[in-house]
């Protein structure tokens, strides 16, 4: 069976993405993903039995589409169904693998013009809704004046309802949608857990090692804006530093609120305490987090981060390294699950710095829970485990879409 995946993103770099392509290829599926080139990469692509699909088109440009989505403007559903139509008919696709809410009205708008009843499965990453109301650019002219948050919590439930079926990265998700009228039947978890085949590649890179020798190295990969915590945690170092005197906080990544963050480390004198490290390739993180004494996770609760997982969370624990985070539910119930770290209260720079400290003063706790975490990757928290559900899901699929009529 040819299965077509959407992408809005590049591909390379995207974890979940490739350990998706992988496993179904390697299941004898044919994939074939269509994605975005923003910079010189080939426009077609053997990726571990799959067919790589570059659409050509800059970050600028694409980034401006896509705030105007499901609004009365919205040129992106009108692009990705033109795309997606085209798409389907060269590479003679079965079923449409469609990557995040927002793409899935481009492709119910191309099955209507194809004439098909292809079936339609949507990969939900988050509850994206919910993670709109963080975004600068919603909050900000124009799009505070165009954007409704309402509009899109009630395309959501149209949308999932829509769907074939619908693929979520953990359990609290299921529960939420199962909340919004959707049957328990018709969601799969396929979760963020780390491929070890893909992450741990090469070396500790002798440069990041030099770099931080000799400090207390304190992690973050990720994206930054006002959501995802970095300002406590910059809050939480003027009072770690206290106590831990070489102490350093490694701030791998970039996003809307760097300046503020950057002025932030001015302010609290914290330049000797901080390090940004700027945005990384993927084959980077290993490096940054193997250097690392404890990882952290700082995301603010919210109805968004109470039904999403990071994998930055996985490839932590792979490594051995425990874990400082908030208390969002997914993360806490796993951190507590497996023993892997500790939970402060989501916005408290104040409990951040004594679970921190608490950790630095005992060294064996530090090195029990990363075994824990490790452990409990290699045992549980498996991209094999996880992808039978998504294999499980196709091979049903197929049945159906490959039966006489």
């Amino acid at each position: 069976m040819n299965i077509g995946m959407i992408l809005d993103n590049e591909f390379t770099g995207d974890m979940r993405v490739e350990n998706e392509v992988y496993s179904l290829s390697q299941a004898g599926f044919k994939v074939f993903v269509l994605c975005f080139n923003h910079g010189g990469k080939a426009e077609r692509e053997e990726f571990h039995g799959g067919t790589i699909i570059r659409l050509n088109i800059s970050k600028f440009r694409k980034n401006k589409m896509k705030g105007f989505t499901n609004t009365f403007l919205d040129p992106y559903t009108a692009y990705w169904a033109q795309k997606i139509t085209r798409f389907v008919r060269e590479h003679k696709i079965q079923t449409l693998h469609v990557h995040d809410l927002y793409l899935l009205g481009a492709a119910f708008k191309a099955r209507r013009k194809l004439g098909t009843s292809i079936p339609i499965i949507g990969d939900l990453h988050e509850n994206y809704p919910a993670a709109l109301k963080h975004y600068r650019y919603v909050n900000k002219f124009p799009g505070k004046y165009i954007i409704s948050v309402p509009k899109w919590e009630r395309t959501e439930i149209e949308w999932i309802r829509k769907a074939d079926h619908v693929i979520t990265v953990i359990e609290e998700a299921v529960e939420r949608y199962v909340g919004l009228g959707l049957p328990k039947e018709k969601l799969s978890v396929v979760a963020n857990y780390v491929n070890p085949d893909f992450f741990l590649q090469g070396d500790v890179d002798a440069a990041i090692k030099e770099k931080f020798q000799g400090r207390f190295v304190l992690t973050y990969t990720g994206g930054f804006d006002a959501h995802r915590g970095i300002e406590c945690t910059i809050r939480a170092m003027d009072l770690i530093r206290k106590k831990v005197p070489n102490a350093l906080l490694v701030l791998v990544g970039t996003g809307a609120n760097l300046q503020e963050l950057e002025v932030l480390v001015s302010e609290l004198k914290l330049s000797d305490h901080v390090s940004f490290e700027g945005w990384q390739k993927a084959e980077m993180m290993a490096s940054y987090n193997q250097v690392s004494d404890i990882c952290l996770i700082p995301h603010l609760k919210t109805e968004h981060t109470d039904h999403t997982i990071p994998h930055k969370l996985f490839q932590y624990m792979l490594l051995e390294k425990p874990v400082v985070s908030t208390d969002c539910k997914p993360l806490k119930r796993i951190l507590e699950e497996s023993h892997a770290g500790l939970s402060y209260a989501s916005n408290d720079h104040e409990d951040m710095a004594k679970q921190i400290i608490y950790l630095y003063e005992h060294p064996e706790e530090r090195q029990r829970m990363g075994r824990n975490g490790a452990m409990a990757v290699q045992d549980r928290y498996t991209w094999d485990a996880t992808a039978k559900n998504l294999i499980t899901l196709y091979q049903e699929i197929e049945v159906k879409v490959t039966k006489p009529s």
